[in-house]
C-alpha cells in the first residue's frame, strides 16, 4: 500500500463518483477504478458499494478506513512540511555553549530572544563552559555553537568570528591603595599581586586578560590561581591580589571589591562565535548566519552614532 492509494481512496470517498474523482486527480476513470480495486484486494474488504458504473457509496469498512486514511495523509503532509522546513533551517536543535561573560553582558540573551522570534521551532540547549572545554566539545560533536573568548588561532576543524568587544576592568580589594584611584592604567598596577584563573581557563580567558594590561617588558606577579571566576573574585575580596576581567563581570556583586576600568589597555576582551568549519546542518547554519548579520547591523549602528 502506498500513499497514492490513500489519496485516490479519499478523493472517491469525498466525490462518491469515479468520474469526478478522476478529473480532480488528473487521471483516467479506469485507472482510478483499477487502483481502488487493488486497494480493496490488499485489504481483503470492500470499501465502496457500486450504485452505477461511476456512482458509489462507502461501506462501513470504508467509513472506518477513511478516518485512518485522513490521519495518515495528514501525518505524511506534516512530515513533508517538517522535512522542507528542516532543510531551510527553520526547525531543528542546537547545543550551544557560552562563557560566563557572554551571559552577563546580555549579548547572549538578546540574540537568543531575537532568534527565537524568527525561528520558534528551533530548540536551543544552553551549556556554560570555559573556552577550552567548548573547543573540545565542538570537535567531538557534543556542542554545535560556542560563544568563547576569541583565540589567537582556531583549533583544527574549527572557525569563528568576533561578535562582541568589551573593555577590561581590574578588580581591586577595597583596602588596596589602588582602589582610591579614579583612573587606572597598566603602569599603575604593573607591580601589584594578581589572582588568576586556572591554567586551563587561561586559554583565551585569564591569560589573555592579564596579557592585555601588562606593560611591555614586564611580567605581572600571579600569586594565586582559582578554578572559576567567582573563586577569583572571592580571593580578590579577601585581599589576595588584583584580578583582570571583562566589563560584564563588574555586575557580580561581591562585597569588598572596587572595579576600575583599565585606561590604555593594549586590547579589549573579544567574544567569538565558534563552530565547526565544515558545518552543514541547516538549523546551525541558520543560527550562524543570523548572529553574523545581527552583529554586523549592531556594529553599523554604533559607527553611525560615533559619526558627527
Amino acid at each position: 500500500m502506498e500513499l497514492r492509494h490513500l489519496k485516490y481512496f479519499a478523493a472517491v470517498a469525498e466525490e462518491l463518483h469515479f468520474g469526478r474523482a478522476a478529473a480532480r486527480l488528473n487521471i483516467s476513470a479506469p485507472t482510478l477504478s483499477h487502483q481502488i480495486l487493488a486497494l480493496e484486494n490488499m485489504l481483503g474488504a470492500k470499501l465502496f458499494l457500486r450504485r452505477t458504473k461511476s456512482t458509489v457509496t462507502l461501506t462501513q469498512t470504508g467509513k472506518r478506513f477513511l478516518v485512518e486514511a485522513y490521519a495518515t495523509l495528514k501525518q505524511a503532509a506534516n512530515a513533508e512540511l517538517i522535512g522542507r522546513r528542516a532543510a531551510r533551517g527553520e526547525v531543528g536543535s542546537i547545543a550551544l555553549g557560552y562563557v560566563f561573560s557572554a551571559g552577563m553582558s546580555g549579548f547572549l540573551s538578546r540574540h537568543l530572544v531575537a532568534f527565537r522570534e524568527k525561528h520558534p521551532d528551533v530548540s536551543l540547549q544552553l551549556r556554560r563552559a570555559v573556552t577550552f572545554e567548548q573547543f573540545r566539545a565542538l570537535s567531538d560533536d557534543t556542542l554545535d555553537i560556542g560563544f568563547t573568548a576569541a583565540p589567537q588561532s582556531y583549533p583544527t576543524g574549527l572557525t569563528g568570528f568576533i561578535v562582541d568587544r568589551q573593555p577590561f576592568y581590574v578588580a581591586i580589594p577595597e583596602g588596596n591603595p589602588i582602589a582610591k584611584l579614579k583612573r587606572v592604567t597598566p603602569d599603575d598596577i604593573a607591580d601589584e599581586r594578581f589572582v588568576a584563573v586556572s591554567l586551563e581557563m587561561e586559554v583565551g580567558f585569564g591569560g589573555g586578560n592579564i596579557a592585555a594590561i601588562t606593560p611591555p617588558g614586564k611580567s605581572l606577579h600571579i600569586v594565586e590561581r582559582a578554578p572559576d571566576i567567582f573563586s577569583v573574585l572571592t580571593l580578590c575580596a579577601a585581599g589576595a591580589g588584583l584580578s583582570v576581567m571583562s566589563e560584564p563581570m563588574v555586575n557580580v556583586g561581591i562585597p569588598g571589591i572596587v572595579f576600575r576600568k583599565v585606561e590604555g589597555a593594549f586590547r579589549g576582551f573579544e567574544l567569538a562565535l565558534v563552530h565547526r568549519r565544515n558545518e552543514a546542518a541547516p538549523a546551525i547554519r541558520t543560527f550562524i548566519d543570523f548572529v553574523r548579520s545581527s552583529t554586523r547591523q549592531e556594529d553599523a549602528a554604533r559607527q553611525r552614532k560615533k559619526s558627527p
